[in-house]
């Protein structure tokens, strides 16, 4: 299989279902289309709050790679990265209904893979078989 790439740059979040819609289609993962959206609206939510501080005048790039059975997803914000950050294993019920917190929870709970690298969000999974644990 050919390896498939791309990049996008968002400036605020009007036009990411189009984008994931373009991801979606050109990886033909119409079975995955609900993680992937999730894992992503997540990712770029996160990015355009926390990275650009709510501000349409910086720019997100969302790069991915996929060759037919991994895809692997980057996020970059103009932000300056996230430090120490923790993200929880299982999500308790006190922090259920907090107003933040549960994004990050769920991209690890759908990925193989997930790391910060500055200020880029790295998340990595198999196509075919994408955790389901949450």
């Amino acid at each position: 299989m050919k390896i498939k790439r791309d990049e996008y740059i968002l400036y605020g979040l009007e036009k990411y279902k189009e984008v994931i819609d373009k991801i979606i289609a050109d990886i033909q993962a119409f079975h995955e289309d609900f993680n992937i959206r999730v894992m992503l609206t997540e990712a770029l939510t996160n990015a355009f709050k926390h990275g650009n501080n709510s501000s349409s005048d910086k720019p997100i790039y969302l790069r991915y790679i996929y060759n037919g059975k991994i895809i692997k997803f980057e996020i970059e914000d103009s932000g300056t990265g996230v430090g120490n950050i923790t993200i929880l294993d299982e999500m308790s019920d006190e922090n259920l209904l907090r107003d933040s917190g549960r994004g990050l929870f769920l991209i690890k709970s759908m990925t193989d893979k997930m790391e910060f690298v500055g200020n880029t969000l790295i998340i990595q999974t198999k196509i075919n078989t994408i955790k389901n644990k949450c």
